[in-house]
């Protein structure tokens, strides 16, 4: 017990002040602005303080939250940005221009070659002019391009995909090694089933086949390598466009090949062997292909 008066004041006094103060605590708190916890709630063990003792007492107190910013992630590379590749494409783009005012002539005899079966009256026609040979080779070089990077894009969706130019460089030479074996296939069956005239003929359905294919697959392909997120719907583009192309050359053959129900025998070997077998082959040893280098 208190034994003086002041004692007694000074008690009053600290009583006075805590009941200010929690008249004030309970003030705020039915503002809102926060809530009395009960005693045992604001006991912290070691393990739940913030920081360690040791960081505490040496003022560095952790890492601040804004101040780490966010960790950084590895852009993706596209295909079209690989200098090689813009090389590539820049060089047939030029090969292309550099005849593009023989095109409106020669699409239309392309097309004619694609359909017709009907010997032309002069027998000159037949010969290929050399604007025709180097408007064919432009456009076959731009088809192996396009098919190379159109078969990288499937490397790319089976998950085998290698560095983009050397990958895009090797598949297309194997499409100019196909595109040369289709050229001595069709021109030895036509040899033997056939005669010059229509062997003739069929070949040219054939580069013409090729040539307009080319045209077709030129957008495609360059859109793909800019926007990976297309991939699956250009490859059916692109299949839809080289399935057709085959189907009216294909059709051609048969109007030129089919004489009896017995030619129709070798007419099925023929798609077997030299349309269906080779291009499960080629899409087969692009993944191959893709996967060692």
């Amino acid at each position: 017990m208190p034994e003086t008066i002041a004692d007694i004041d000074s008690i009053s006094t600290a009583t006075s002040e805590v009941g200010a103060v929690v008249a004030s605590a309970d003030s705020v708190s039915a503002r809102g602005e926060f809530e009395l916890l009960p005693l045992d709630t604001l006991v912290l063990t070691e393990a739940d303080a913030p920081w360690s003792e040791a960081e505490m007492l040496s003022g560095h107190v952790g890492p601040v939250a804004y101040a780490q910013g966010i960790e950084p992630q590895p852009r993706t590379q596209l295909p079209g940005y690989d200098s090689g590749i813009m090389t590539l494409l820049l060089a047939t783009l030029l090969l292309i221009t550099f005849n593009f005012r023989h095109y409106t002539t020669f699409i239309k005899t392309f097309t004619h070659n694609l359909f017709s079966v009907r010997p032309r009256a002069n027998a000159f026609d037949e010969r290929s002019t050399v604007s025709e040979i180097r408007i064919l080779f432009s456009l076959v070089f731009a088809l192996c391009v396009c098919e190379g990077i159109l078969l990288f894009d499937l490397t790319r969706l089976a998950g085998d995909a290698g560095p983009a130019f050397p990958t895009v460089a090797a598949l297309t030479a194997l499409c100019g090694a196909y595109y040369i074996f289709q050229l001595i296939a069709y021109n030895l069956t036509g040899y033997i089933f056939t005669s010059p005239v229509r062997r003739q003929m069929w070949l040219k359905g054939f580069n013409a086949s090729q040539a307009l294919l080319s045209l077709c697959l030129i957008v495609p392909s360059v859109v793909s390598l800019f926007n990976p997120e297309l991939i699956v719907p250009i490859l059916y583009l692109a299949l839809a466009m080289y399935l057709t192309a085959r189907l009216i050359f294909i059709i051609k053959g048969f109007r030129i090949f089919y004489n009896n129900y017995f030619s129709l025998i070798y007419f099925i070997l023929y798609l077997c062997t030299l349309e269906i077998i080779p291009f499960l082959a080629i899409c087969k040893a692009s993944l191959s292909i893709s996967s060692f280098i």
